[in-house]
């Protein structure tokens, strides 16, 4: 348990104390950012108050009164209810600010962890109970450095498994080779083991398969891959060492080749429409006033498709060997900031030009 760090951080959420609380482990946040060992037996109910600068105290059930005991502070032993209740009152003064594994209205049930009567009963005493959601995340998903280190490297790993899996797959295509989701998540499940990694089974969904997003193939279960199928790879591991972090990708296949890949032709107002949903959903839609892009050759506003649904109603396709300007732009009364690259269209793929794009304003100095 980091106390400093917890202290630290009601501070910096202006909160007076964070109030865990469990029954029969029904909160491993709590047991997370406290550090407690789920070995233990856990049978009655717990509080474990943190003030924001005092010294912390445990609240337990004398049926229990050994847990907690790793935790610093003081401890209050209960027998009945009404003492467990009585404690807590001389506890919290009214009018605290007091986190809590609690989301309003439900918003993050991952995080509403303590029941409403237990909410209720807090409340009762004068107390105003606030989510622990952001607090919670700074001992949950920080990582220290050699986490961030150990994500990154079981990434490379398995994404060479990934690559040694994919050229299997075209040797044994172009050999004729029978193929199902099950073979293949078994093979690409010892090549991630191979590659030192912990995987969980990989899923391996084809065309319609894919359609539901943890659709996992078993030995009764899985459908054959055939040529000009579309192939949906969902893979995670992490390091063999404590505390490692995982890493997890989505690929998507084709057991073709890309000149047999099926393609929608793609209008230049379409391509409009998506990139200002983008910007209107953060509610700047009213501030970007022009379209998305322009065709450019020869001269920089061509006559081919632009990239317009807003000024024009440009239904023109986008052809391929043509050049477009993709530009969307936020202009407020204070500043306006727009973003520029270009698009080379192609037969199967597309190229931007003007990398790297521009991730930040650029500093003079």
């Amino acid at each position: 348990m980091e106390l400093a760090a917890i202290q630290q951080a009601l501070t910096a959420e202006k909160l007076d104390g964070w109030l865990f609380y469990d029954f029969r482990q029904s909160n491993p946040i709590a047991y997370n950012v406290l550090s407690l060992s789920k070995a233990e037996l856990y049978t009655r109910r717990w509080f474990y108050l943190v003030p924001v600068r005092e010294t912390p105290t445990a609240l337990v059930s004398a049926v229990e009164s050994h847990v907690l005991r790793s935790l610093p502070g003081t401890r209050r032993v209960f027998r009945t209810w009404q003492e467990m209740q009585a404690y807590l009152k001389e506890l919290l003064r009214p009018g605290m600010r007091i986190a809590m594994e609690y989301s309003p209205l439900n918003a993050i049930p991952y995080m509403s962890r303590v029941d409403g009567g237990t909410i209720d009963l807090i409340r009762s005493f004068g107390i105003e109970v606030v989510s622990s959601a952001n607090i919670a995340q700074r001992f949950e998903a920080q990582l220290t450095g050699e986490q961030v280190a150990s994500h990154r490297e079981a990434g490379q790993r398995i994404i060479a498994a990934k690559d040694i899996l994919f050229k299997e797959l075209g040797d044994r295509l172009r050999a004729n080779q029978p193929l199902d989701e099950y073979s293949v998540q078994q093979r690409f499940l010892t090549l991630l083991q191979q590659a030192g990694t912990v995987p969980d089974i990989p899923h391996v969904a084809v065309n319609a398969n894919a359609s539901n997003p943890h659709y996992e193939s078993t030995a009764a279960n899985h459908s054959p891959i055939q040529r000009g199928d579309l192939i949906l790879f969902d893979f995670w591991a992490h390091l063999p060492d404590p505390g490692a972090i995982y890493a997890d990708y989505t690929w998507m296949a084709f057991a073709g080749t890309s000149e047999e890949i099926p393609h929608q032709p793609v209008e230049g107002r379409q391509v409009d429409d998506v990139t200002r949903a983008v910007i209107a959903e953060v509610g700047y839609a009213d501030y970007f006033i022009h379209r998305t892009g322009h065709n450019i050759g020869t001269v920089v506003h061509g006559n081919g498709a632009n990239l317009d649904n807003y000024e024009t109603q440009d239904d023109r396709v986008l052809l391929p060997n043509t050049c477009c300007s993709v530009e969307p732009g936020i202009y407020l009364p204070e500043f306006g900031i727009r973003s520029e690259v270009n698009l080379l269209v192609f037969e199967h793929d597309a190229e931007i030009t003007g990398v790297p794009p521009q991730q930040e304003i650029t500093p003079l100095l």
